[in-house]
């Protein structure tokens, strides 16, 4: 299990720009989290489930928050032992390679360092 500090370090050394962040969650675990805006509720859904094709050949499955039926949050850390290791900023890499989502264009006009993962539609 990683400290704060090798999180940190993990973190700088993904690929910028980078659109996680290391999260304390109340019960003092540290996770990976990603949150974005779809385009829509649909696109939303085609996310989280090309996420879900990685989780499972990777036997690595993170937590997915959708909330106003857009907003999606991607929290990761390895649940086994309540905090971050190598192997999920390894997942999160993979996940920011492979999946290309549809932003909603507000929210992506808000938060360009995304545009390296969006499909570029408007």
């Amino acid at each position: 299990r990683l400290s704060l500090e090798e999180a940190k370090s993990e973190l700088s050394s993904m690929r910028q720009p980078c659109v996680w962040k290391i999260k304390e969650l109340p019960e003092g675990i540290l996770s990976l989290n990603r949150e974005y805006t779809a385009k829509n509720f649909q696109s939303a859904l085609d996310s989280i489930n090309a996420i879900g094709v990685i989780a499972e050949r990777e036997g690595h499955h993170p937590n997915f928050h959708l909330t106003n039926y857009r907003q999606v949050e991607i929290e990761i850390y390895t649940h086994k032992l309540n905090g971050l290791t190598k192997n999920d900023f390894i997942l999160a890499e993979q996940i920011s390679q492979e999946v290309t989502m549809e932003y909603s264009p507000k929210w992506l006009k808000e938060n360009p360092e995304a545009s390296e993962t969006s499909t570029g539609e408007s």
